[in-house]
């Protein structure tokens, strides 16, 4: 078994690797004759992820049938940001050697520079994405990635927490609340690119997580969110080239709750 996947422009790689590598710390690339993918749960069960790009989205796409190789990330982060802009990244891959390579070559040029990674036999639990992606959510919205980002900036102030209220015919209230006072950030439908809000809905959020995943803001073309009260907050992440990124964050439960793991029980 061998693939081969190139991309002209690194920076979406190394967007999604770095994005990743800050929730996971290892995971398990599949690669099929059709698309890659990656989907993982970080070692808290607190979210859940799934990255797909399919084959056309690859500037040079080759794989004659389904591979999984285990990566460490934060080593894969390490290697990509030796990449410049301007440069393409291709990730090869032989089974007889056991690793990858990642070859980078800068536009126009012919000095090649490649960095080979060692496989790790990683133990993947089964991921219950499609059970999620099922879940019919009563509120969603496309909203533009910044709003989110000061939100979340603002809400740090006072707490971890970020909460979210959804209310048909309003919009959506960002809020957060600690001991030095609280903080709402209101946003009016018109505000949102697209809605689809019925009734109310709210939940609470872990910032840690929140901020986590919108590292990949800058090369997202399209964020869309979907909320359920007492269910994992959904969003899903369009990417610049192609490629679309679904995320799911477990509510924030009280303490004797979380000790019990329930917040958890959707995954």
């Amino acid at each position: 078994m061998t693939f081969t996947l190139k991309l002209e422009n690194s920076r979406i790689l190394k967007g999604i690797v770095e994005t990743l590598a800050s929730i996971i710390d290892e995971t398990e690339f599949r690669v099929t004759p059709k698309e890659f993918t990656i989907s993982a749960m970080d070692p808290s069960r607190i979210c859940l992820l799934k990255l797909s790009i399919k084959k056309e989205n690859f500037d040079d796409y080759q794989c004659d049938k389904e591979s999984k190789v285990g990566l460490n990330l934060d080593d894969l982060d390490k290697i990509l940001k030796r990449s410049a802009a301007n440069d393409s990244v291709e990730i090869d891959f032989n089974e007889t050697e056991q690793k990858i390579k990642i070859k980078m070559q800068r536009e126009g040029m012919t000095r090649t520079r490649t960095f080979s990674l060692a496989l790790l036999d990683i133990d993947i639990e089964e991921i219950p994405m499609d059970n999620l992606l099922k879940i019919e959510y009563p509120s969603k919205w496309v909203i533009e990635t910044e709003f989110l980002v000061e939100a979340i900036k603002d809400a740090e102030i006072y707490s971890e927490i970020l909460n979210m209220t959804a209310t048909e015919g309003k919009g959506l209230i960002f809020s957060s609340t600690g001991q030095i006072g609280e903080m709402e950030y209101d946003l009016n439908e018109d505000d949102l690119i697209e809605t689809d809000i019925n009734g109310t809905s709210s939940g609470a959020y872990s910032l840690t997580f929140l901020k986590a995943i919108l590292k990949i803001a800058s090369i997202t073309e399209k964020l869309e969110i979907s909320l359920k009260t007492d269910h994992p907050l959904k969003m899903i992440f369009n990417l610049l080239e192609g490629g679309e990124l679904s995320y799911f964050l477990a509510p924030r439960v009280e303490e004797a709750e979380f000790e019990d793991d329930d917040d958890m029980d959707e995954f």
